[in-house]
């Protein structure tokens, strides 16, 4: 047999096999691209009856990257109990591919040995993307520095000017930001075309960041307090904004009222076992206890710990409850228990099933996404994809590839709760990275279109700039002329397409025809086509575009992008 089994990818209840509903199932197989394979066909049928009674159903390549081609086929059947196994056609010859390897003649007697098996009847185990999620842009604000409203007189602690630079480990700068400040522009953030405000942590914290938690169950009296964040969550609520929590359950501040506990009583303190100590108590020098990576002043949690878990539960279940808010952003997720995510999940789904988690893990995070734990995270490969294809450091051919072997990575329902970025507090601005404008917006052109939810930080609509971490975290230009730019203007009809149906339903595909980067939402009826111009010369658009950049004459320009919308 020539055929070889390391070529073929597929598991049974995972990315290669799972429930889009309640009544059809999306099944994948990936081959190698170096095995020839002229047909494959999926063989299915009730594992009660497999045996004498199958059914064919053809697979076709639905995606490909890098090193596999994915081929794919939609199971339509209730009750969802499916036995199957692939049928290969190389040549004149048949081969059957099973869970326990390749048959030239498949003994379909035994078929409940070694066919793959699956079963999709309990909706709890799917993974779907709420409905009043779909389409969302998501809007990042750094509280402290995006915009302040409230009276001057409550601002005797500002330590610095708005328009100051941030300082390397000047963390207790302030520039005097604050809840009010976001009301006060949540007509602008709708008018942007964001449907999500994503706020990073609003806790009682010595610094500007707030990532040292000192108090959960509060907001920072900079902010305007907990009074304020709840007409915050009340007025976006009325103007169809979600609001996205961030919560730090990795660790805390070194001043948080447990760990100065331990600090004075030791092993004796009913909250030594809530961190990493190893010793009688906390000592920085040398360093023995276990902190967010060298800041000894954010202890660890110890989210194994059943108190602690039961604890950030209560904490979560507040906000959501008590407050209303609509979905958490989770700090350092690849930090915490599997354990503690699957028990948070499951007290979140009792309150609201619409409640999305979504996690900072910055690389592959399968382990970490499912029903019982997270539904997407920040989609920080998708940062580097694009970044790179901006800066010339890929071409077109092995970005479309590498765009849609990045889906592949999970099911389709974690592929659209993604928060995809390309700037953060975490990072360099996005704009400071093109150092050009046209390029920065052919950037977020191409990450509109992928699937899940763009993430827009706070100052990208306007380019702003900044270095990373602190410089990322200036103050938003409120009088920037940027606002009246043709630019700003365009970035803001790219968003509104997110409100467009066939838009946001659409099937994504990925191609780079003629060393262009083709990117494409296939709808019903009606297809919207992403030219992106990278190359050496200039390209002819097949038609007018609806929204572009760098187009002279129906001619898309170097640097440029063209929107088309055509018939399906």
């Amino acid at each position: 047999m020539d055929m070889k089994l390391a070529s073929f990818r597929h598991q049974s209840d995972s990315r290669y096999c799972f429930s889009l509903d309640e009544s059809h199932v999306l099944i994948r197989l990936a081959v190698d691209k170096d095995e020839t394979v002229d047909e494959i066909t999926l063989v299915y049928g009730d594992p009660m009856t497999f045996a004498g009674k199958h059914y064919d159903l053809a697979m076709h390549k639905a995606h490909e990257d890098l090193g596999f081609d994915y081929y794919e086929a939609i199971v339509n059947e209730e009750p969802m109990r499916l036995m199957y196994l692939f049928s290969l056609k190389v040549g004149d010859k048949n081969y059957f591919l099973t869970e326990s390897g390749f048959y030239e003649g498949f003994p379909f007697s035994t078929a409940f040995i070694n066919s793959f098996q699956f079963v999709g009847e309990n909706p709890n185990d799917f993974v779907l993307e709420p409905k009043s999620w779909k389409g969302r842009v998501v809007y990042q604000i750094f509280p402290e520095r995006f915009a302040a409203g409230l009276p001057k007189e409550s601002k005797g602690y500002v330590t610095y000017p708005w328009n100051t630079a941030p300082m390397a480990g000047k963390y207790d700068a302030f520039l005097g930001g604050d809840l009010q400040g976001v009301i006060d522009r949540l007509d602008y953030i709708k008018e942007l075309g964001a449907g999500v405000i994503y706020l990073t942590p609003i806790h009682p914290s010595p610094t500007n960041h707030k990532y040292d938690v000192l108090d959960y169950f509060d907001v920072d009296a900079h902010f305007g307090g907990k009074e304020c964040f709840a007409a915050l969550v009340e007025k976006a609520h009325k103007k169809g904004l979600k609001i996205m929590m961030d919560l730090v359950f990795n660790h805390v501040s070194c001043k948080h009222a447990f760990f100065l506990d331990v600090c004075e009583k030791g092993r004796n303190s009913p909250y030594h076992p809530w961190f990493f100590i190893y010793g009688d108590k906390p000592r920085r020098t040398p360093l023995n206890y276990r902190c967010f990576g060298y800041h000894f002043y954010m202890p660890k949690l110890n989210t194994n710990y059943r108190p602690v878990q039961e604890y950030l539960i209560r904490v979560a279940s507040y906000w959501a409850k008590d407050f209303g808010v609509d979905g958490f952003r989770l700090d350092v997720s690849e930090g915490v228990s599997h354990d503690f995510w699957m028990r948070l999940k499951m007290a979140l789904r009792d309150i609201s099933p619409d409640l999305i988690l979504i996690g900072e893990n910055w690389l592959n995070s399968e382990s970490y996404l499912g029903p019982n734990q997270l539904d997407g995270v920040m989609n920080y490969p998708i940062l580097d994809l694009i970044t790179a294809y901006c800066l010339g450091q890929r071409d077109a051919i092995e970005t479309a590839l590498r765009l849609e072997g990045s889906l592949m990575r999970y099911k389709a329902g974690h592929n659209d709760m993604m928060l995809n970025l390309l700037s953060s507090h975490d990072v360099q601005r996005f704009a400071t990275a093109c150092g050009d404008k046209a390029l920065s917006l052919l950037g977020y052109a191409i990450l509109n279109f992928y699937p899940g939810h763009p993430m827009i930080y706070y100052g990208e609509e306007i380019f702003m700039e900044g270095g990373r971490d602190p410089d990322n975290r200036r103050g938003m230009i409120w009088d920037s002329p940027e606002f009246a730019s043709k630019e700003h203007e365009t970035f803001r009809q790219m968003l509104h397409l997110r409100q467009e149906q066939d838009f946001v339903e659409g099937r994504f595909e990925a191609s780079a025809p003629n060393d262009m980067l083709l990117l494409r939402r296939i709808g019903h009826g009606c297809c919207y086509n992403l030219y992106c111009n990278l190359g050496e010369s200039a390209y002819p658009l097949p038609a007018t575009p609806i929204l572009s950049s760098r187009v002279e004459g129906n001619i898309l320009q170097q640097g440029g992008f063209a929107i088309i919308k055509t018939k399906e």
